[in-house]
């Protein structure tokens, strides 16, 4: 196969890779609508009154909270509602991460604004002042976002931060050009501040949570279904839920929607890879793999023969259905083939169930009781965050030794 033929060959799994990128804005904010609408109650002032007054507010939450990808939507909308109203509102969005000195965000700023800056250099002083001079020589006013504001805070202080906020203070007597947005990770940077700026500061917080679960499966499936990022066919329930469950803050996960979307990216790579129609659990168990690496060989140390087998029916029944998560009845019927294979007398359904606790209290399985939509009641069991070929091959060689 030719470099041409990778190149111009269509995809059977992506439609457009882009949209599972955490740079990317999707037309709707799944479980975040509250939080823009905070935002927008917040900047009212700047809307309704423009230069009457200089706003200031910080979003604070975990990484993977949707902070970024708020400010930015708001920020979009804000210079949308602007250009038909003719505000004049501009806005720009700033890394620390990237722009790491109060000297390069000016910079940046000024290169988002199309200001012609002379080469001799300036200080980042002067630049803020050239760049206030232009907004009200153009009568416009800019909302600036300062992402990653810990980094700024950690590597320079409070004086970035205390420049930028009082720079109002120099131009009192005519109108105020210079709002914030200050994304956070962590509320005790803060104390870093002087007591003026945090106080300014502090009135204006809008919180992020870590994701649910839920929440985690419905922000994958807006990029898939309705921002067509993949295939809809090549992604089905079973691969976002797996992914919603490992991701989830109230699965023990992290909570970030942006692992969760690398996951869902490498697993379709993954599938992609191999020709498959569709992206497999399997594929999930290795993206996570890669992300985060928990094979459990000290745990495997620590089990008991019978758990050990039974730990390999649940492998080879995940296996053998493909599926995200299997029943206890299919487990008990390999676990006896298992038993079978290697010279051992099966236990019964209450020790066998006894096993499958076991393995769910250390952490290698999870295990939860089927709801609606499902026959009667049984114990679902699944393998989310391992592949199971390694885990197939260590099981053998334990069992075997």
């Amino acid at each position: 196969m030719s470099l041409y033929d990778v190149w111009s060959r269509r995809s059977r799994i992506f439609l457009s890779e882009s949209k599972l990128s955490i740079d990317y804005v999707p037309k709707r904010l799944p479980h975040r609508e509250d939080h823009l609408l905070k935002l927008a109650a917040m900047f009212r002032p700047m809307i309704r009154e423009p230069g009457a007054m200089s706003q200031k507010v910080i979003l604070l939450g975990p990484v993977g909270t949707g902070k970024t990808v708020v400010a930015k939507f708001f920020g979009s909308h804000v210079e949308a509602y602007s250009r038909r109203e003719s505000l004049g509102i501009r806005y720009v969005h700033v890394n620390c991460h990237k722009d790491r000195t109060l000297f390069l965000i000016m910079k940046r700023v000024s290169e988002q604004l199309k200001l012609r800056i002379p080469r001799r250099g300036f200080s980042s002083r002067e630049l803020m002042n050239i760049v206030w001079s232009t907004l009200e020589n153009r009568n416009e006013y800019l909302l600036l976002t300062i992402d990653e504001a810990d980094y700024l805070m950690s590597t320079s202080g409070s004086d970035a931060i205390y420049d930028l906020t009082r720079m109002s203070d120099e131009y009192m007597s005519s109108e105020l050009r210079f709002n914030f947005i200050f994304v956070l990770r962590d509320a005790s940077r803060l104390v870093l501040l002087e007591e003026c700026v945090r106080s300014s500061l502090l009135h204006n917080i809008i919180r992020f949570n870590p994701y649910t679960s839920k929440e985690i499966y419905d922000i994958l499936a807006a990029r898939v279904y309705e921002e067509e990022a993949m295939n809809p066919e090549a992604v089905g329930d079973d691969v976002l839920t797996l992914i919603g469950d490992l991701v989830g803050f109230d699965k023990g996960g992290r909570g970030d929607a942006r692992q969760a979307l690398e996951i869902l990216w490498r697993a379709g790579k993954y599938a992609e890879a191999e020709g498959a129609p569709r992206v497999m659990p399997e594929h999930v168990r290795r993206a996570y793999s890669d992300i985060y690496p928990q094979f459990p060989k000290e745990v495997l140390n620590n089990l008991k023969r019978h758990e050990l087998l039974v730990l390999l029916a649940i492998v080879r029944t995940l296996r053998s259905t493909g599926a995200a998560e299997v029943g206890l009845g299919e487990v008990e019927r390999e676990y006896r083939a298992v038993c079978d294979e290697f010279g051992e007398r099966p236990r019964g359904h209450t020790k066998v169930w006894e096993y499958v606790q076991v393995l769910k209290s250390m952490g290698v399985i999870t295990a939860r009781i089927s709801g609606p939509g499902r026959r009667g009641k049984t114990t679902l069991v699944s393998i989310p965050s391992v592949p199971l070929d390694a885990l197939e091959r260590e099981l053998l060689t334990k069992i075997g030794s």
